[in-house]
């Protein structure tokens, strides 16, 4: 959920339903790190990324595979107000958390009202430190870790029932 200097949530319309502003990460990038480059991909603003609010499984389907999501959701803050949105959005509106949460439920679920006011309660929690590149400390290749990742299971095998 991002909320604007003034305590408005952004809803983003496509189609003909209204969305939070919302993407995948990239393979390496952290969450926080991914969620930026996301804003600043659809949206071209710069945002600072809270505590999350919400986790649901399958908020989203995968487009390719139709297979259901992990959905985490933030609360995010911005000074900008003025958005320039990229191709996968049609409209945009700062509303009132009230408003953004009746506009989300109506499209999604119940889940996102409650995510809108959890997020709104928390206005003011001290927000995560920026993100400037969504792959700091991720000089791995996919390779590397999935072999340090066989490696730890190997140093730390499964309990065995001694009975």
């Amino acid at each position: 959920m991002l909320f604007g200097p003034d305590g408005d949530v952004l809803v983003t319309k496509v189609g003909d339903h209204w969305k939070p502003p919302a993407g995948k990460f990239e393979f390496g990038e952290t969450l926080v790190g991914g969620l930026r480059r996301e804003l600043r991909e659809e949206l071209d603003i710069d945002a600072v990324v809270g505590p999350p609010v919400e986790a649901m499984y399958g908020g989203w389907l995968d487009g390719e595979t139709g297979n259901p999501l992990v959905t985490l959701v933030y609360r995010c803050e911005t000074d900008d107000t003025e958005i320039d949105l990229n191709h996968e959005h049609d409209d945009y509106e700062w509303v009132s958390p009230e408003l953004a949460a009746d506009r989300l439920e109506e499209t999604f679920s119940a889940r996102f009202r409650r995510a809108v006011e959890r997020a709104t309660a928390l206005g003011g929690a001290e927000p995560f430190e920026a993100t400037a590149d969504p792959h700091v400390d991720t000089e791995l290749s996919e390779e590397e870790v999935l072999k340090q990742l066989a490696a730890a299971r190997a140093a730390d095998p499964p309990e065995t029932d001694s009975q």
